[in-house]
């Protein structure tokens, strides 16, 4: 049973980072943490992820973590996170367990969850409006100016499923 909508409870997770850190959710001391679920072989996913990075750098110093799960191994995880420039960490599930505990029905799949583990916002597969309305969500959680990330004129599709 998937549980990858808004208002829903996110379970707790504990995952290893290709900096070979530990990351648990709601233990970091974020006030939203943003849970990508993606693979390195997705091109949804490489779409998504340069607005994925414009996210982290907007709001990361306002107290959003960003996370990217990848469902494979570590050294493409760690090839994909070195040939995008990606400056957020990219956690290792190649056994599927947490993917299996949320349940995605496709990748990307996005969640904002918040400090008290309820998912706040979600966005499935690229879309620009969604990404545009997540940030607001974001900006309005943490008190701060919303950032449009995913600009209607910057030469990719409005909308692309995973």
């Amino acid at each position: 049973m998937s549980i990858v909508s808004p208002g829903q409870s996110a379970r707790g997770f504990s995952l290893s980072g290709i900096d070979g850190k530990i990351y648990t959710l709601n233990k970091d001391g974020a006030h939203l943490t943003l849970a990508v679920f993606f693979k390195t072989t997705c091109p949804t996913c490489m779409l998504a992820w340069p607005y994925l990075e414009r996210l982290h750098q907007t709001y990361r110093g306002a107290g959003l973590a960003v996370w990217g799960i990848s469902q494979d191994v570590r050294d493409l995880s760690a090839d994909l996170a070195s040939n995008h420039g990606s400056t957020f960490p990219i956690l290792i599930d190649s056994d599927l367990r947490i993917s299996r505990t949320y349940d995605p029905e496709f990748v990307p799949t996005i969640l904002l969850i918040d400090r008290h583990g309820q998912i706040a916002d979600s966005v499935v597969a690229f879309d620009k409006a969604k990404l545009n309305h997540l940030s607001q969500t974001i900006a309005a959680r943490l008190g701060v100016p919303a950032a449009i990330i995913a600009p209607a004129d910057d030469g990719n599709p409005v909308f692309k499923p995973g």
